[in-house]
């Protein structure tokens, strides 16, 4: 059976050290979205900080993009088995949801 896999990287990337101004700069961004998306009443499914990617349920993507749309920048789509895992990049944080994948007509 596959299994799916949620922090799948493209490319290693190289974790900041916790001295790093830019750690502190990440660590602030990530947890400020992720406090933002709580109080818009949107479900987080998985927080991935390493990733800088927040999952959230697919139930509350209405409610995600009412409060965070005129945000949302660079969208992505990847397939993952049955799912395709869409992404978009929030105050540069990556905020990501699965949908099933549609099948064409043949």
């Amino acid at each position: 059976m596959d299994s799916l896999d949620l922090v799948r990287r493209s490319a290693p990337v190289k974790p900041l050290s916790i001295l790093a101004e830019a750690f502190a700069v990440q660590l602030s961004a990530f947890n400020e979205l992720t406090r933002e998306i709580r109080e818009a009443g949107v479900s987080i499914k998985l927080l991935v900080f390493l990733d800088n990617r927040i999952f959230i349920e697919l139930s509350s993507l209405e409610l995600f993009i009412r409060r965070f749309g005129s945000q949302m920048r660079g969208i992505r789509y990847s397939p993952a088995g049955p799912l395709t895992c869409n992404t978009v990049t929030v105050q540069g944080v990556d905020v990501a949801w699965f949908t099933s994948v549609k099948e064409q007509d043949l």
